[in-house]
């Protein structure tokens, strides 16, 4: 079997896995995406994305921007918003050109409480990750899919 077919298999295993327990312990999740690192053109580090569906694709501006206009949930326990790493600052407009590009940075705003909804009470963590570190999947849980995403 094809490693990276191998590997997009694990991946939706785990978003499946994650998906039933969030909504088992009272979450309200109808989708689910998985982020993880798989070899792009030139064989360079993208972030690849796995959704409910079983669709596996590489993770786009196009996608990225219909994403970042909702709260996600990693793994469905801490609140989070998701960017482009490299606009730093207000969230700004991709340039037409780059909307159909890989997206190599991203940046993830966390808020973590006691309970999932209790963003107005923590201070936001923000992180950035660089598709070429990565070491494991990152499972983020949304209410809706995002406009544009396959199922």
């Amino acid at each position: 079997m094809d490693p990276t077919s191998a590997n997009v298999l694990a991946v939706h295993d785990l978003l499946t896995e994650t998906l039933a327990a969030a909504n088992a312990a009272g979450g309200e999740f109808g989708h689910g995406i998985a982020l993880f690192s798989r070899p792009g053109r030139f064989e360079a580090l993208v972030f690849g994305v796995v959704t409910r569906g079983g669709e596996s694709t590489t993770l786009t501006y196009r996608l990225l921007q219909s994403l970042m206009e909702q709260t996600v949930w990693i793994s469905g326990r801490v609140a989070a918003s998701i960017r482009d790493a490299k606009s730093f600052g207000p969230p700004r407009a991709t340039p037409t050109g780059l909307l159909d590009q890989p997206v190599l940075h991203l940046m993830l705003t966390c808020w973590m409480g006691p309970l999932p909804e209790d963003t107005d009470r923590t201070m936001p963590l923000e992180s950035t990750i660089f598709a070429g570190e990565m070491r494991a999947p990152i499972v983020l849980l949304t209410r809706y899919r995002p406009a544009g995403w396959p199922m």
